[in-house]
């Protein structure tokens, strides 16, 4: 386990200096390319008719338009490289780097696609219509089906521990995991809304994760981790406010997707969905608040998802910011906890 240890020790530095040496480049060629997309009109945070207002005033537009939003490239590139290139290669070791690299490369694609259309209207009307949206959705639930069959292939999870039970990880239980783990990838883009929120959960998740593991003497993801960390940290630095990019797809899917995919592959479920529980609570404030003016005309967060309706309520970007990081804090000691009881 020292070796272990020290080893990633060593993979989080290398992928710190890699990471910190193409971030530049990187935000440079953002920048050259005009790599970034207006704020869109939102009827989750505006009035009756949709109006924007109130959206556009806690976004503080002026500042914020023009910055990339692509900046989560640092992450979909550097952790597949360093991964395969440091760590030895089993067989779901692999299918993690492939699943980084499709989630990545996923989210960059609808990323790209929505900066295209950023100055079309009618392109932009499309593209957040119910049934577009359902389509891009199942799309990234097929992939993350697809993944979870080949992990269930390899056959290094038998069985899935809740609690004091265990349900085995049979092709019947693929389904029900690709739709938990594309709502793992969607709770990350949601959270994915204040300079620095996103990145810092997943970096206080990320470590909470190798936590769990180094205390239950599970090694083999550890030094994977730890790359993932020293990317994470580079990026935080560079998204802290006032943010240099914003992650976007790139960074949120992939990040979003491999938490759920560590968690899964090491049975430590139950941590995992405490260490990350503010990212579904984020998640269920938007479907909260889309269901009840779907069906009832009205809201029951003043803007969703729930970050917006704190900034709402008052309170600055970079408060909300800090104190999700401090509750992320505390789930990942409860979750670390946990882990240690079971």
């Amino acid at each position: 386990m020292d070796i272990i240890v020290k080893s990633a020790f060593e993979n989080l530095f290398i992928s710190f200096i890699f990471a910190f040496a193409f971030a530049p480049i990187m935000i440079g060629i953002l920048y050259r390319f005009n790599q970034v997309a207006a704020h869109k009109k939102t009827k989750l945070g505006g009035g009756i008719k949709g109006d924007n207002s109130l959206y556009l005033k806690i976004m503080n537009v002026s500042g914020k338009n023009g910055i990339p939003n692509m900046g989560g490239i640092l992450i979909w590139v550097v952790v597949p490289i360093l991964v395969f290139l440091l760590v030895d290669r089993t067989p779901d070791i692999s299918l993690f780097i492939l699943s980084f690299i499709l989630f990545g490369f996923w989210g960059f694609l609808d990323v790209l696609f929505t900066n295209m259309i950023k100055n079309n209207p009618e392109l932009r009307t499309i593209q957040e219509k119910f049934i577009v949206r359902l389509t891009r959705f199942s799309i990234a639930m097929v992939l993350n089906i697809f993944i979870m069959y080949l992990l269930q292939l390899t056959g290094i999870v038998p069985d899935i521990s809740l609690g004091n039970w265990a349900i085995a990880f049979t092709p019947a239980l693929i389904p029900v995991l690709g739709i938990l783990g594309q709502l793992a990838i969607y709770a990350a883009e949601l959270t994915d809304g204040l300079d620095g929120l996103m990145i810092g959960i997943f970096g206080i998740s990320y470590t909470a994760l190798g936590a769990v593991l180094l205390i239950n003497n599970q090694p083999k993801y550890i030094p994977v981790i730890a790359i993932i960390i020293g990317v994470v940290v580079v990026d935080l630095y560079f998204n802290t406010p006032p943010a240099r990019f914003y992650n976007g797809g790139p960074g949120a899917m992939p990040l979003g997707a491999s938490a759920f995919y560590i968690a899964i592959a090491t049975d430590q479920v139950i941590p995992y969905f405490l260490i990350t529980g503010l990212t579904w609570i984020i998640l269920l404030s938007s479907m909260i608040q889309i269901i009840s003016m779907r069906f009832f005309k009205r809201r029951v967060f003043k803007m969703a998802p729930l970050h917006h309706h704190f900034q709402v309520l008052g309170w600055p970007e970079h408060k909300v910011t800090m104190r999700f990081w401090v509750i992320t804090i505390f789930l990942s000691i409860a979750g670390i906890y946990l882990s240690v009881l079971h």
